[in-house]
């Protein structure tokens, strides 16, 4: 019998089993096959959402419309269970106004509360310049909603590197910051989810608009593919079709940023087509040439590119420019804040985000006083050359070989992509390394 079964959007991969869970049909988007009568089972997956069901096949052909599987979105897209009229309306008002500042907005972050009743703090987190210094004025630079529903910051901001992060050092983690960038002419979108315990920056969704334009929900289906996409980036699979990631690589006069996650989406292929990767980043570079992500993504393509000097926003984006620094020393400037940015990555989702060096204000006495003299330290973090030359004694140990013949074995370029981690370090632990060093036992000779 005929039997088709058509998902609300093209971002969601369809499988269909038989009565002994065998597949017999999969795709991205609409499913439209023949199967015997029988019982069957519809898998829908949306970005991180699984959803089933069983459904029976008779003497009629069958055919069914899928709902949207419930996925929390940190943008409110609409037809999402998360979406709300009142975000909505929030982020279209301050990304063309400004809550901190005059002039017309080039960077807004908008957080909001996914479910009701949970407690929001509408100043839990901060904007701070390239050298860690706050920029976004404080508490009195935000806007709440009146019920803890949802928290807003807007301001003209010159183009460059930026950090998101929480106000108050956590007094049970690390001090982490996320990489945001502000390009000329653009507005950059920030959504961040707000959860039982609290913004979850890690989680954020990205866009950019043309400066004064302000968030649109213009196309419903472009932006669950930029859901579907990240959240696919986040587990590292394809859970875009490929017509819908050529639509989000095609949208770069709109929205450089889906371009960016586009390119990022079709790496995740196993044969990726380095002809459209191609295409895409050659009309990116029309329309963002010094952005971070798009230089990023030259350099995966062969193409020249000028030292970067702000970390990119993916973290896809920090590996491709720790390899290609290391086959081309530079282009990570030695002493930059990416470089330093690119030593202290740390593993937390899809966007850059790295320990801070930089010791700030104290961000309690900030948040109440700004201008506040209190200190907060931070926890001594890892060597990364020390990170290196652990790697290294790692395989003289269990390879039974002697540090000067893993050395020889393995390049800079090669330890480089290994560790993932700059040339200058990983020059500096191999200097060391080659050292002459006194008499030692075991494997370590």
């Amino acid at each position: 019998m005929p039997f088709v079964v058509i998902p609300d959007t093209p971002s969601v991969l369809v499988t269909v089993t038989d009565s002994a869970f065998r597949e017999v049909a999969h795709a991205m988007g609409t499913v439209d096959t023949m199967l015997q009568p029988g019982i069957y089972r519809i898998e829908q997956r949306f970005g991180g959402s699984v959803e089933s069901r069983f459904v029976e096949v008779g003497a009629e052909p069958f055919t069914e419309r899928l709902a949207l599987p419930d996925m929390p979105t940190p943008t409110p897209v609409e037809g999402t269970p998360t979406t709300r009229e009142d975000h909505r309306a929030a982020a279209a008002r301050w990304s063309t106004r400004t809550t901190y500042g005059e002039g017309s907005p080039t960077l807004m972050v908008l957080i909001r509360n996914l479910r009701r009743g949970w407690q929001l703090d509408p100043f839990a987190l901060e904007i701070a310049g390239p050298d860690g210094r706050p920029v976004d004025g404080g508490a009195r630079g935000w806007e709440p909603s009146g019920g803890e529903e949802w928290s807003a910051w807007s301001c003209e901001l010159p183009p460059g590197g930026y950090r998101l992060r929480p106000r108050r050092v956590p007094a049970d983690g690390p001090p982490l910051a996320q990489a945001l960038h502000v390009l000329d002419g653009w507005t950059t979108l920030v959504f961040v989810s707000n959860g039982p315990q609290g913004p979850q920056p890690q989680f954020a969704s990205i866009q950019m608009v043309r400066r004064g334009a302000g968030w649109q929900p213009a196309d419903r289906t472009l932006g669950l593919a930029l859901e579907a996409a990240l959240s696919g980036l986040r587990q590292g699979i394809d859970l875009v079709s490929n017509r819908q990631l050529m639509q989000l690589a095609r949208s770069e006069d709109v929205n450089p940023f889906l371009g960016i996650v586009g390119a990022h989406a079709l790496l995740l292929h196993p044969r990726p087509d380095l002809g459209q990767i191609r295409t895409v980043v050659e009309r990116l570079v029309h329309y963002a040439p010094v952005q971070p992500d798009i230089a990023a993504l030259c350099t995966l393509l062969g193409e020249p590119v000028e030292p970067v000097v702000s970390p990119p926003m993916l973290a896809a984006s920090c590996r491709l420019l720790v390899r290609a620094d290391a086959a081309a020393p530079g282009i990570l400037p030695d002493g930059s804040v990416v470089e330093s940015v690119a030593e202290h990555l740390v593993g937390r989702g899809v966007w850059t985000t790295w320990l801070e060096q930089e010791q700030r204000p104290d961000a309690g006495a900030r948040a109440l006083a700004p201008g506040g003299t209190g200190g907060t330290t931070y926890p001594a973090a890892t060597d990364p050359v020390d990170r290196v030359q652990r790697y290294v004694r790692e395989i003289v140990s269990v390879e039974g070989r002697s540090v000067d013949e893993v050395l020889s074995s393995l390049d800079r370029e090669e330890l480089c992509r290994r560790t993932g981690l700059p040339h200058r370090t990983v020059d500096s632990a191999i200097e060391e390394l080659r050292r002459p060093r006194g008499p030692q036992r075991g494997p370590w000779r």
